[in-house]
């Protein structure tokens, strides 16, 4: 048995990227989360670690000070496998006999039920409650206490995400966008990227005023409410602005009822702003699981005392059917999912109500209806096919485009979509750079953009190969692949540059900058080269950025971010850490497959493996440090 911490090779580059996703397997099997992994915010959809679009159907709790005995692990069991939610929220309120009454008995009350929702396989929505006061800064100080503790305790989870409040109200949005710069911060000190969903003023309506004035950061939602006697066409006006704002949205409560929660009971209404949401793949969750005597309660009066869970309300039992009707069915993230795609993924830009049936219209041909206003589009709506195409009177073939990023994080993998031809760089004939149509799992038309020093690499997913001009800045020469260079090489280093919602790319060795990255000929046919050209300004040199997935730490390795060293064991091998810490273990093949995975333990025991090369990722129990190892198994 070898003890081979001495030759552990820290990747730091790996620290920060790793996450829970790769530990789906902790994960009851095909459940939301095992399916899904660790979500993240793409465009205006909430995307799944593969990067396509998913919605998340569920239930709220009310105050659990005053119904906790509606909130069992027996009732959560009902929930998700009678009624099928994939997202339960922890409703915790600040005042109210809340939070702040009793801070650390509510801390440990959420923790059970991050747990319990965790060991079903389904999404925990974590709620700072604010309603009374409506202005998050009262609290603010106990608000980010709370944030903390979450994002160390939950933020490398897959199943958590954390909405920082609830409703907001009485104040404008500079004063819940102060404070929620503030959280966010706080949460994302703890390395944690978990998804942050923040509240809008008038009780979480104003969404269209927030999307004029974004909060910074990355995976980042906005919050609508409704509540179906009140709210109509007019705050679906507003969630609209805001999805043409590029904000995405979440509904993390509406209710059937009147803006109180009681009286005037809207089963239609609720069912026109169900159909709404699911046809943009917006996520929801109603308000509420409890057995209050009001229109909103999905539980009849004494049904939690009872235990009765099936004594269900005129208000539960319209819930429960919304849930299960017309769900999308989840299907494993392994990068072959199909689901989203071109045909899903620019609906939001759809104005009014007037147009909820272009969802159903096949293919990019989807997408030339979609700034067309008013009555008319409804007569596009059932055509199909390349006879949709007629319904625009242009003298160009129409572009269609895919959900583009507007910022670069870091490492992450993305297509690169040309503006004049809507094609995606791609790598043809083992090296050369050119476009082609977008193929979902074309691995050759996807790259990595890794930034250090203020240049980019530009790393393509299948080769792990970079983009090159080899030093050659002449207008027309093309752009090639080859190995990473273990010196500084400025041909293999690239500037990016934003302009307006578009980028252009410029390669170091251009000192001059005055030469970017073109479609030779502005040509829209596949196949075309993707050459250096002097800058004009012009749409074929305006590229758009795809989000694909972010790497884990396998992932890094196989970009050939970390050099490991090999160590050769038998059928065991220790972990000694300087503080006696025990640590969690995942254990790859070279090509990143999965093999194990151990928890709290110091001696590792790989009998059940076959001999061969294997790589170890190691992380301590606060998930903040990763070690990487080539262990050779004798």
């Amino acid at each position: 048995m070898l003890k081979f911490l001495s030759k552990w090779i820290l990747c730091a580059l790996a620290i920060g990227l790793f996450s829970t996703n790769i530990n789906a397997q902790n994960y009851p099997a095909n459940s939301p989360v095992a399916l899904n992994g660790k979500l993240k915010v793409s465009g205006t959809q909430l995307v799944n670690e593969c990067g396509n679009p998913i919605q998340l159907r569920g239930m709220s709790t009310h105050g659990p000070q005053w119904f906790r005995n509606c909130y069992s692990e027996s009732s959560l069991d009902v929930l998700v496998k009678d009624w099928g939610i994939s997202i339960f929220r922890l409703a915790m309120y600040v005042e109210e006999q809340g939070y702040i009454t009793n801070p650390s008995g509510w801390r440990q009350w959420i923790d059970s039920y991050v747990d319990y929702c965790g060991q079903r396989g389904i999404y925990c929505l974590i709620d700072w409650h604010v309603l009374n006061p409506g202005n998050p800064n009262a609290h603010k100080d106990d608000a980010i206490e709370f944030w903390k503790y979450m994002s160390q305790k939950h933020g490398q989870k897959a199943h958590v995400l954390y909405e920082i409040c609830n409703e907001p109200n009485g104040v404008g949005w500079s004063d819940v966008k102060n404070y929620a710069t503030d959280v966010v911060k706080a949460i994302r000190d703890n390395n944690d990227n978990t998804v942050i969903i923040i509240g809008t003023p008038t009780w979480s309506q104003d969404v269209d005023i927030a999307s004029s004035d974004k909060v910074n950061g990355t995976n980042i939602m906005y919050t609508l409410h409704f509540y179906a006697g009140s709210h109509r066409g007019e705050l679906r006006s507003k969630a609209q602005s805001a999805l043409n704002n590029n904000a995405p949205i979440f509904v993390t409560e509406f209710g059937t009822s009147h803006a109180s929660g009681d009286a005037n009971y809207s089963p239609d209404e609720t069912k026109t702003w169900i159909s709404w949401l699911n046809e943009r793949k917006i996520s929801w969750v109603c308000w509420s699981f409890s057995d209050k005597g009001e229109v909103s309660a999905t539980l009849v009066p004494g049904a939690c005392s009872s235990g009765n869970w099936s004594n269900l309300s005129e208000c539960g039992q319209l819930i429960k059917g919304l849930i299960s009707e017309n769900k999308i069915p989840f299907t494993a993230c392994d990068g072959n999912n199909n689901n989203g795609g071109d045909q899903n993924q620019n609906n939001n830009n759809n104005g009014g109500d007037q147009n909820q049936n272009n969802n159903n219209n096949g293919g990019d041909q989807n997408q030339n209806n979609n700034n067309n206003g008013g009555d008319q589009n409804q007569n596009n709506n059932n055509n199909g096919g390349d006879q949709n195409q007629n319904n625009n009177q242009q003298q160009d073939d129409p572009v269609s485009y895919p959900t583009l990023v507007q910022n670069i994080n870091n490492g992450d993998v993305y297509r690169i979509v040309n503006k004049k031809s809507g094609k995606v760089m791609t790598i043809e004939n083992g090296s050369d750079l050119k476009q082609a149509k977008r193929d979902e799992n074309d691995k050759k038309q996807m790259f990595r953009l890794k930034e250090t020093d203020g240049y980019y690499f530009m790393q393509n997913d299948d080769t792990k190969f970079m983009l090159t001009n080899k030093y050659v800045n002449n207008d027309g020469t093309k752009i090639s692949q080859e190995e990473k260079s273990e010196y500084d090489n400025p041909s293999q280093k690239w500037t990016i540059k934003k302009v307006n919602e578009w980028f252009t790319f410029s390669n170091k060795s251009d000192y001059s900058a005055s030469k970017v990255l073109s479609v030779e000929n502005a040509s829209k046919q596949d196949n075309a080269d993707i050459v250096i050209f002097t800058s004009n300004n012009q749409d074929e040199q305006l590229w758009g950025l795809e989000y694909v997935y972010t790497p884990t730490a396998v992932d890094n390795i196989l970009f050939k971010d970390c050099v490991l060293t090999p160590t050769v064991i038998s059928d065991e091998f220790h972990i000694v850490t300087s503080t006696g810490e025990e640590t969690i273990v995942d254990i790859y093949t070279p090509n990143g497959v999965h093999c194990k995975h151990i928890e709290k333990e110091c001696t590792y025991n790989v009998s059940d493996l076959a001999k061969g090369n294997y790589i170890v990722v190691v992380s301590g129990l606060d998930g903040n440090r990763i070690l990487t190892q080539l262990i050779i198994k004798k």
